[in-house]
């Protein structure tokens, strides 16, 4: 019986390599797909600085007054800077250098005690999957992981500084290409670049 049920799994796992090779080769990119290097520069919103910065305690900081909580905040997105290189495959690869901001005030006992800012430094590598990956269009989704750097200043009678490293995701669900040399590019996912990403993407 265990013999029986051994060669059935080495049969199943045969019969899923060999579909699994067949759907990447009928995915596989049209003959002549030159390879690319490219540049982005791009702005996001609803970044994970600011959803963890909203829904975890981060709101409440301790300083040398007390624990204050940060009040009236304003985020106004991130920066994001990104190079991939793609050659005759679906994948490309590169990485990112992102900067998101946080800022507001500070406040004990709901009384105002001063003000804060946070700035967010995200270095990355990046893979993308392209399902369609043509000249002029390009459909896709990636990951990237890297660390980010959180650095705070904190004023009130006085001044405080603060510097933490975080792990640092990206999943972009669906991202597309519109263009060849000069193309606007857009992103839905979640991460460092935020959950609404867009831009304006050089090739050479």
């Amino acid at each position: 019986m265990s013999r029986l049920i051994s060669r059935t799994a080495v049969r199943l796992i045969s019969l899923s390599l060999t579909l699994l090779l067949m759907s990447f080769f009928f995915v596989s990119p049209s003959s002549g797909q030159e390879k690319r290097h490219e540049f982005s520069a791009g702005y996001g919103l609803v970044t994970s600085s600011q959803i963890v910065d909203i829904f975890t305690n981060v709101l409440l900081i301790t300083i040398t007054i007390g624990q204050a909580a940060k009040v009236d905040n304003k985020y106004p997105g991130a920066f994001v800077l990104n190079y991939k290189y793609s050659g005759r495959s679906r994948l490309a690869f590169g990485f990112t250098f992102a900067v998101d901001r946080a800022s507001g005030n500070l406040a004990m006992s709901g009384n105002p005690v001063g003000s804060y800012s946070e700035n967010y430094y995200t270095g990355a590598v990046e893979l993308d999957y392209r399902f369609i990956n043509r000249k002029n269009f390009c459909l896709y989704s990636g990951l990237g992981l890297g660390l980010t750097v959180r650095k705070g200043k904190y004023t009130y009678s006085e001044t405080e500084t603060s510097s933490s490293a975080l792990p640092a995701v990206n999943v972009t669900l669906l991202g597309f290409r519109v263009g060849d040399k000069i193309a606007l590019f857009g992103e839905l996912g979640g991460g460092y670049k935020g959950i609404f990403h867009g831009g304006v993407r050089f090739r050479l």
